[in-house]
């Protein structure tokens, strides 16, 4: 059966017209805390989302951590979580991952642990 031309333009039209999605965007920086444990954190965009994850490694199994996250300046999560340790691992770690929306513009998110026992601090900034 043959196709008439005026439906093959018209879908061609149409599908030159479908919006092209953003460029996904992927960030990864390490650092060290204020006492010496190491953070490492990440940040993708795709399709308007944010995927965050902030993992801090200590040598201590069993510390309570205190994470925040803001941004563009404001808090917007808070949690606690306790350092574990991997059988296999010299470090014990802990792991927070996060969705966070697209907002206009610039966004910068800052991550922050606080060891309620010792006071050590780890920061991280990421924009994009």
């Amino acid at each position: 059966m043959r196709k008439k031309p005026s439906l093959l333009i018209a879908g061609a039209l149409s599908l030159a017209v479908l919006p092209v999605s953003a460029q996904a965007v992927e960030i990864e920086r390490m650092g060290t805390c204020s006492a010496g444990s190491m953070w490492n954190a990440e940040l993708e965009l795709e399709y308007r989302v944010f995927d965050l994850s902030f993992d801090v490694d200590t040598r201590n199994s069993g510390e309570m951590w205190t994470l925040t996250l803001k941004q563009n300046g404001k808090r917007v999560a808070s949690q606690t979580l306790e350092a574990m340790k991997d059988f296999d691992d010299s470090y014990a770690e802990l792991d927070w991952d996060l969705i966070r929306p697209d907002r206009k513009g610039k966004d910068t998110f800052v991550f922050r642990a606080v060891n309620k026992t010792s006071g050590e601090v780890c920061r991280a900034t990421l924009s994009a």
